[in-house]
């Protein structure tokens, strides 16, 4: 257990396009945990920012961050089984956790919260759930992006086809996100531009395509919101 004094760090809030993603500050809690033999270690890192940038590029899961400013010392812990690195100038950070129901990933700067539900709504519906959560509909807008859906949704099909509402939605002929940026197409379009199938889904078991189809569905849906990974040093 982590013997933390609930200091916040922190206070950084981005205002965005609420239609887009949401986006909140990222909060966590000082400890006073040492890092760990077992932590990863880079040296010439001049702040706990960077010490987290560093630690967000090479790693995929951070239980703590670790900076000495003394000695620019940065450790990324994931695995915290090793023995104590004392010293009097560790500067340690716990991230908080995504609220509850919700997977917690990273995609550097942001922390990206999901959560799955298996409820059969319309798109419209779908969208105004995640709204009411403070949330949106998942935007798959990167590689990565289509690579963390696909992790999180893997499990959850367990080798069965499931079809999932994501954000898209066909105006003027173009497919777009909620915020009107054309969808890249990480994830793979198939059309079938039938009239009214102007969302999309994601379908799949191990692998996803997303598809057309029109409002009604039903389908399940996945809900995302994101905040702001830093620190104030």
């Amino acid at each position: 257990m982590f013997q933390a004094t609930y200091i916040v760090f922190l206070i950084i809030t981005i205002l965005y396009n609420q239609t887009a993603s949401c986006f909140d500050s990222f909060y966590g809690v000082k400890t006073k945990e040492y890092p760990k033999t077992s932590c990863h270690k880079f040296a010439n890192i001049e702040s706990a920012g960077r010490c987290l940038g560093a630690c967000g590029i090479t790693m995929d899961i951070i239980v703590m961050i670790s900076h000495d400013e003394t000695t620019q010392t940065c450790m990324c812990c994931s695995d915290m089984t090793g023995s104590d690195i004392a010293g009097p100038n560790w500067k340690s950070f716990v991230p908080l956790p995504c609220a509850d129901g919700y997977a917690t990933y990273y995609l550097m700067p942001y922390q990206i919260c999901l959560k799955y539900f298996p409820v059969p709504v319309s798109y419209s519906t779908a969208q105004a759930n995640c709204q009411a959560e403070g949330t949106n509909l998942i935007k798959i807008d990167s590689q990565e992006k289509y690579d963390i859906f696909k992790d999180y949704h893997v499990p959850i099909a367990n080798n069965s086809i499931i079809h999932v509402w994501v954000q898209g939605e066909k105006v003027g002929g173009q497919w777009q996100f909620d915020d009107g940026t054309l969808i890249p197409g990480f994830c793979p379009i198939r059309m079938s531009n039938k009239p009214g199938e102007v969302h999309l889904r994601a379908e799949g078991s191990t692998s996803f395509k997303c598809t057309d189809f029109h409002n009604g569905g039903p389908f399940h849906y996945s809900c995302e919101y994101n905040r702001v990974l830093s620190f104030n040093n």
